[in-house]
């Protein structure tokens, strides 16, 4: 059977992402791209592109010369790290990722939250994406550098317009100020990391700096560049994803209300929303070697795309695929990625939409639209611009 060619940037899949997919999944496991990439469709293929055994995460088409600086900084990051330097990594990070580190963090983000809700309207109208979604996360930057929150306007704003590093190198459309930005980022934290080594406290930036493993311990420029990643990870993911996850209860009052009654279901909701509505739209990833998998011959550096919302909601490993359900049980999905090379902010992420999703089932009577979700021009379906609700507490 003849693999079906795609166009990643068809508007059909603006347009109706999900009988796309599915036709395209009925026609083949995988498809090709017009320039020959493969794109894979089901969990099974996502999983073994992900194993980055015979493939590495390689982002697409990008233009280094266009900025050496922003190259570096992308080369950097645990995403784009292998073998030793990524296990070195990984493992001092984890180490610093205690529990009564999360948990202190937890209490934090809980009144952020309930800060947040408080100066909400007890009814009336509010605009979610810039009154709750953009606030919260920046909120968080404080306890997880231990700073007033008040004093990251502009970390915030820098993390924001920094993080679009592989648009920037890929197409060149505002890279001087995605450097600039990213290069105000990596300034502040080497200023803040000074000021954190003289008077250490109970925040994440403290925990980072103080973790070893055999008196190993992490230099400057990886502390930098690892708590902008962790920024643009847990903080930056949760101002984008959490709008998706509560358009998707507003469109299904029936998991609105289960959440409302079993506040429980709050990490629940999280994951299946990020299962059911996610962020990322593919993962790429070039072939280490040539090799053959699945009667397809790849070639050293050919891509591979994992689809995320079609190995979300494959049929063959989810009931009902297509539905909304956060009762059911965990399952995987690829909105954080997977494996070795899976969100190192995932944890955090997951932690403040569930408290944020927690404390607006609670305290709200209702949430409604008010009017039509507004995306981002070029991300419909992925990235909301605009969620006008109508409350009542």
């Amino acid at each position: 059977m003849d693999a079906p060619l795609v166009d990643l940037n068809d508007p059909r899949f603006q347009q109706d992402r999900y009988a796309a997919i599915e036709e395209l999944r009925a026609a083949n496991f995988f498809a090709r791209t017009l320039d020959g990439a493969v794109v894979f469709f089901n969990q099974e293929d996502a999983i073994e592109v992900l194993r980055c055994v015979d493939f590495r995460f390689a982002f697409n088409q990008i233009d280094e010369q266009r900025s050496p600086y922003l190259a570096k900084a992308i080369q950097h990051e645990l995403l784009n790290m292998h073998d030793e330097d990524h296990e070195r990594l990984s493992a001092l990070l984890k180490r610093a990722l205690r529990d009564r580190v999360f948990e202190d963090m937890r209490a934090k983000i809980e009144t952020i939250v309930d800060g947040l809700v408080d100066d909400m309207p007890d009814a009336g109208e509010i605009e979610f994406c810039s009154g709750f979604a953009d606030p919260l996360p920046a909120r968080v930057l404080g306890p997880m550098f231990g700073i007033p929150y008040d004093k990251v306007d502009g970390l915030n704003d820098w993390i924001k317009v920094g993080g679009r590093k592989t648009d920037a190198l890929q197409s060149g459309v505002g890279i001087d100020l995605v450097e600039d930005a990213n290069r105000n980022l990596h300034t502040y934290l080497r200023g803040l990391l000074q000021q954190r080594r003289e008077n250490l406290g109970d925040d994440l930036l403290s925990e980072l700096i103080m973790v070893e493993i055999d008196g190993d311990r992490m230099s400057e420029d990886e502390l930098v560049y690892l708590c902008g990643e962790l920024a643009a990870a847990g903080v930056d993911t949760t101002r984008v994803q959490l709008p998706l996850i509560l358009n998707a209860l507003i469109d299904h009052p029936d998991q609105f209300a289960k959440l409302r009654d079993d506040p429980k279901l709050a990490l629940r909701t999280v994951d299946e929303g990020m299962r059911f509505a996610p962020l990322p739209w593919v993962l790429p990833h070039s072939a280490t070697r040539d090799f053959t998998y699945r009667d397809i011959d790849f070639k050293i550096g050919d891509i591979a795309f994992v689809m995320v919302p079609a190995a979300n909601r494959d049929p063959a490993v989810t009931t009902d695929a297509n539905k909304f359900d956060i009762t059911r049980d965990r399952v995987r999905h690829f909105a954080f990625g997977s494996g070795m090379h899976g969100c190192p902010g995932a944890q955090l992420a997951r932690m403040e939409m569930s408290i944020a999703l927690q404390a607006l089932a609670q305290r709200f009577k209702s949430i409604e639209r008010a009017d039509a979700p507004k995306w981002e021009p070029g991300n419909v379906g992925r990235t909301l611009d605009e969620l006008r609700l109508v409350v009542r507490k």
